[in-house]
């Protein structure tokens, strides 16, 4: 399992540098403009997948995993609900967000196989404890990022802004 999930944070490391590098290009008002969607901009959706992943890493420090790369300031945040806004601008998310994506490899690169492999507990922000498979979980960050980098190449698409960024096999090649 370690193995493909040391390939799925490099790869989503490189894919979100490349998102952010597209977005860069544009206008700021694609970055900001209401689009229908859930999160209603290209900037909720980052915020979005920001704020899950710093509250799950947060959640793994918390919960008693002691490994170098959760002990951070990158990960002191304050939460601003699901839908809120830890950035308004594109600048700002993209240094937290990357950062973010190169703790994740470091995270990822330092936990065990057999850490990996079992089960972690982990007490929420409402107080609740979960028991979770913890590869697999991780996983699952790196698909609900996916899932939403859809949504902004969806976006992009509607602006006809070229946004192939999103290919694993690049990874091999």
């Amino acid at each position: 399992m370690k193995d493909i999930l040391i390939l799925m944070a490099r790869y989503n490391r490189a894919v979100n540098e490349q998102l952010f590098d597209i977005l860069d290009a544009c206008d700021a008002s694609v970055h900001s403009e209401t689009t229908g969607s859930y999160f209603d901009s290209i900037i909720g959706l980052l915020n979005h997948i920001l704020v899950s992943n710093l509250g799950w890493l947060t959640a793994y420090r918390d919960g008693n995993l002691d490994l170098p790369s959760l002990d951070t300031p990158t990960l002191d945040f304050e939460h601003p609900g699901w839908k809120g806004i830890l950035h308004d601008n594109l600048k700002d998310l993209r240094n937290h967000f990357l950062a973010v994506d190169s703790l994740f490899v470091k995270f990822i690169e330092e936990t065990g196989e057999e850490v990996l492999q079992g089960n972690i507990t982990v007490t929420r922000s409402n107080g609740k404890s979960h028991t979770f498979p913890f590869g697999k979980v991780v996983m699952q960050l790196f698909n609900h990022q996916t899932h939403h980098r859809g949504a902004i190449s969806q976006i992009l698409d509607e602006k006809e802004i070229e946004n192939d960024y999103s290919n694993l096999m690049r990874m091999f090649m």
